[in-house]
């Protein structure tokens, strides 16, 4: 019998010892690699720039008190409800002014940017940018897409330009914007537009509450 315990004894504390072993090992590694553990992998300390426009809105500074008011600027990232209104028009468009497009726009942290509009894939509903703050809450986007034809072709390429400011409280901008048609071929949209829209946008930011 104490022979049985005895062996009993020495597999629970094999696997014990091989299970504490495993666990610090896994710790030494997250320890080393500078990561916390987590749905995610935090970057390594320093990697990000702290830029404070790019920063997400509400994202304040872990010192700050719970209440306490952050410093930082109104910030345009995050996940937006864009209204386009244009008042001047030249090409196949309707007399202005007119809505343009609706869209949900999305500002990236990293000067990025990506539009889905509330159109057929072929109008070119989506379109993909670059944006660089200007201070005083505001940013100039360059973003570009593409247009289809019926047979699935490449008909158009488009850009879109804009300035946009956020409001002081960070839930709404205003800008304006110049959109321009130019042909398949030209897969960086620069020299003559054969067609053109500009005036103005409004964002309305969403939220998860």
């Amino acid at each position: 019998m104490n022979h049985f315990f005895g062996i009993t004894l020495k597999i629970l504390w094999t696997r014990r010892f091989a299970t504490l072993t495993v666990a610090a090992f896994v710790a030494l590694l997250l320890f080393a690699s500078g990561t916390r553990a987590g749905c995610a992998l935090s970057f390594k300390t320093g990697a990000a720039p702290s830029i404070p426009f790019l920063s997400p809105q509400g994202n304040e500074s872990s010192n700050h008190q719970e209440g306490e008011e952050s410093s930082k600027p109104a910030s345009i990232v995050g996940l937006w409800h864009v209204i386009y209104t244009a008042t001047a028009a030249s090409g196949p468009f309707p007399p202005p002014p007119f809505q343009f497009v609706e869209s949900y726009k999305t500002w990236h942290g990293d000067g990025t940017e990506f539009e889905n509009a509330f159109l057929p894939p072929t109008g070119g509903n989506i379109c993909f940018g670059v944006w660089k703050d200007l201070g005083h809450r505001s940013a100039n986007l360059h973003h570009i897409g593409l247009m289809f034809a019926s047979d699935g072709a490449i008909s158009n390429v488009f850009t879109v330009d804009e300035t946009d400011t956020v409001a002081s409280d960070g839930k709404t901008y205003k800008g304006t914007f110049d959109f321009k048609i130019f042909a398949a071929t030209n897969v960086f949209g620069t020299g003559p537009a054969s067609a053109e829209v500009t005036r103005t946008t409004a964002g309305t930011r969403i939220t998860v509450d």
